[in-house]
């Protein structure tokens, strides 16, 4: 699988278009977990609406990952999207109720978000092609 990263302008333009898909999957998923099945092993039955919810997630979910985009917690509504920043990966990062993508941070340290400066030293992908949604 080759591997996609983003700029600043191409992770803005692929949210713009992705927008409405993430809002929506992050609104079902938080409508799943009160509808969550009991514990394995119980009698209880689960609520059909639950599968079909689960399927719809599932192929959001893939949607979003052949784009290039990383759900880092749909429950909170946080995506992140792999960019290069001075020769070392980092991550453009987005919350559901942000209005732009504004930040960025290191792998595994999503709690230290900086601002995006946009004259900073993001690389483009070697081929330059955005990715396919």
């Amino acid at each position: 699988m080759v591997e996609i990263w983003f700029t600043p302008a191409s992770a803005r333009r692929t949210l713009e278009r992705l927008r409405p898909a993430v809002e929506a999957l992050h609104r079902l998923f938080v409508e799943m977990e009160s509808r969550r099945p009991p514990a394995p092993g119980s009698d209880s039955r689960v609520d059909p609406l639950y599968y079909a919810m689960l399927d719809k997630l599932v192929r959001g979910l893939r949607r979003l990952r052949r784009s290039g985009l990383r759900v880092d917690d749909l429950g909170r509504g946080l995506l992140d999207f792999p960019a290069r920043r001075d020769g070392r990966p980092v991550l453009l990062c987005w919350r559901v109720g942000e209005p732009a993508l504004d930040f960025w941070h290191d792998p595994g340290d999503g709690a230290h978000r900086r601002r995006v400066d946009e004259a900073g030293p993001w690389q483009a992908p070697p081929d330059r092609a955005e990715p396919v949604c």
